[in-house]
């Protein structure tokens, strides 16, 4: 089969030729139709999940169940489905306790510590394969692989959005971003979307943010959001960017009781004052992908049209190489997407 292959990383990928995967027991393997790229990525090929090389990356991907291995019954040939990013055991009190991201014996993720689906086959526990509900495509079952699910999780577990929450999204014309205005407006808030350029804020306003920051133009992202709040800030702010000045921007532009959210992996410090936490009982928190179930409840949520997978380029995944490169250089709107005919 052909795979797209990061021999170390930092490098780009390289086209080989690699065996077709035959799947173990407790195993079953994907036909590839449909993935998703975004700027997580980018930070993995970097090497900051950690992970060996070479390596097969792409976690946000779909397509058919072609072969199972010895004692898998959760899936059977034929049956169209996507991938749960974590590798997780199962069994610990988190995962029980149906938060897996925070399994005690955490596994890794996939395409990082185990090959992932920028090839045209995959093979991978059973347990990480999640069928796809009819009426939604592979695409879309891709993109809620991650950047639909992930916002979920986050709207509703960490930021706590409630009807007409005022919501600052920092990154909100990205891949991640462009579908939390979905999911946020879905929740009942008015988003006010925040970013680098007028291309991307006239998407995430095509998207339904209700109100737009140029944070390169207004310089104080904090002082602009009070403005738009009549002095109130943001009852949640969720950074998509993750800088130590992005997410200084969230902190300072919350409520009285407001919540701070982080879920770009990016890096830097922040301060704040403790007293002010507090008198305020503001939240300054994270949030890491979802839980199988609320993946679930994202793909059902997309079969019936409510969130839409927004797009920003695709090609074949023997050309990932350049979505890559129209992330670093802040030029992709929206999700990138593959194809695999």
């Amino acid at each position: 089969m052909k795979a797209a292959v990061v021999r170390r990383w930092g490098e780009p990928f390289v086209l080989e030729d690699r065996p077709t995967p035959v799947p173990r027991a407790g195993e079953a393997v994907l036909k590839l139709r449909a993935a998703g790229v975004g700027l997580t990525l980018l930070n993995m090929r970097g090497g900051r999940f950690g992970g060996e090389t070479p390596r097969i990356m792409g976690h946000e991907v779909s397509g058919d169940i072609v072969a199972i291995g010895d004692g898998v019954d959760n899936v059977k040939v034929g049956d169209r489905c996507t991938v749960y990013f974590y590798l997780v055991c199962g069994h610990c009190r988190w995962c029980r306790g149906g938060r897996e991201t925070l399994c005690e014996k955490f596994g890794g993720y996939i395409g990082v510590h185990r090959d992932g689906g920028f090839a045209e086959y995959v093979s991978l526990p059973a347990g990480n394969f999640l069928k796809i509900p009819d009426g939604l495509d592979y695409e879309g079952a891709a993109i809620a692989a991650d950047a639909v699910n992930t916002n979920w999780h986050c709207m509703r577990e960490r930021a706590c959005i409630n009807p007409h929450d005022d919501v600052l999204l920092i990154g909100a014309g990205g891949g991640l971003g462009i579908h939390g205005v979905q999911v946020a407006k879905l929740f009942g808030a008015r988003v006010i979307a925040a970013d680098i350029s007028e291309e991307k804020l006239a998407l995430a306003r095509e998207w339904g943010a209700d109100e737009t920051i140029n944070v390169r133009a207004v310089g104080d992202v904090a002082a602009e959001v009070k403005r738009l709040t009549g002095g109130k800030g943001a009852e949640a702010a969720v950074d998509y960017v993750g800088h130590g000045k992005t997410f200084q921007s969230a902190i300072d532009s919350l409520a009285v009781a407001g919540r701070a959210v982080i879920v770009g992996a990016g890096q830097g410090d922040v301060t704040f004052n403790p007293l002010g936490l507090i008198l305020s009982e503001r939240i300054v928190t994270g949030s890491r992908h979802s839980t199988r179930a609320e993946f679930i409840e994202t793909m059902e949520v997309m079969a019936r049209g409510v969130i839409k997978p927004v797009i920003g380029k695709r090609v074949h995944f023997t050309d990932v190489e350049r979505l890559f490169e129209d992330l670093k250089d802040e030029r992709l709107l929206g999700r990138g997407a593959l194809t695999y005919a």
